[in-house]
């Protein structure tokens, strides 16, 4: 559905993603990596926000690279990014309506009704603040209201830029699972630093480094790979001692 072919991005001559190649499908295609590897650029680069220095990237066979973001969404691309970014002032139901409102642009046969049902039935939390302003909501609270409002517009790929940052972790287990859910349905392309709960979860692994994609597999591949286990996980290589109480 996605394709991304040696893209090259990066602000004011300055270089963040460098020949960058991946595929999106089905279930959950997970880019994990330490925080400054170019996930949030990657994710600015496919919705249009940031226009490549290089490269290709193809949805449905379609070139978009050089799209504005507003093509791409009426494409079929929702974006969650991250920390929710909502219309603070306006109501729940409201940052409903306006994602609603771009699949009546695809001119597709849109039900707004049975789409909130749809999204209240996945995110109960929501039906009792819907005439609240989004911005009294919750930090948890509010990245439900965006995917919500990603979904009631009917996308053909979600895009979610590290959605569990700054999450209570109780909080960050519960999304983790409604994300899975989604994933049931609909393709869904994830930017996370959270490797132990969010890599069991995907489909195929993407790891980025320095702007750099230095490893690809399978759940289980990842998982399995030494450095993953050493820098990600926190496990000690074989015959190293654990660091002693109060040292450093």
């Amino acid at each position: 559905m996605l394709q991304v072919e040696h893209l090259t991005a990066g602000y004011y001559g300055s270089t963040v993603l460098d020949d960058v190649s991946f595929s999106s499908g089905n279930g959950i295609t997970l880019i994990i990596g330490p925080n400054g590897a170019g996930k949030s650029t990657l994710v600015r680069s496919v919705t249009g926000l940031l226009r490549p220095v290089s490269g290709r990237i193809a949805f449905e066979a379609w070139p978009i690279e050089t799209l504005r973001p507003e093509v791409i969404a009426g494409l079929g691309i929702a974006t969650v990014p991250e920390r929710a970014r909502l219309f603070g002032d306006l109501r729940v139901i409201d940052n409903l309506t306006l994602g609603s409102r771009l699949a009546k642009r695809r001119h597709e046969k849109v039900d707004f009704d049975a789409d909130l049902a749809s999204v209240l039935e996945l995110f109960p939390a929501l039906e009792p603040k819907l005439r609240d302003p989004a911005r009294l909501l919750s930090g948890g609270q509010q990245q439900m209201v965006a995917i919500a409002r990603a979904l009631v517009a009917h996308p053909k790929l979600l895009v979610m830029d590290e959605p569990t940052t700054g999450l209570h972790p109780n909080l960050v287990k519960e999304l983790l699972l409604k994300i899975e859910q989604v994933a049931r349905d609909l393709p869904i392309l994830l930017t996370e630093q959270n490797v132990v709960q969010t890599v069991p979860l995907a489909t195929q692994v993407h790891l980025l480094e320095a702007g750099r994609i230095v490893l690809s597999g399978t759940p289980q591949e990842i998982l399995a790979d030494d450095r993953v286990r050493r820098v990600y996980l926190g496990e000690r290589a074989p015959g190293t001692a654990p660091p002693t109480p109060g040292a450093g």
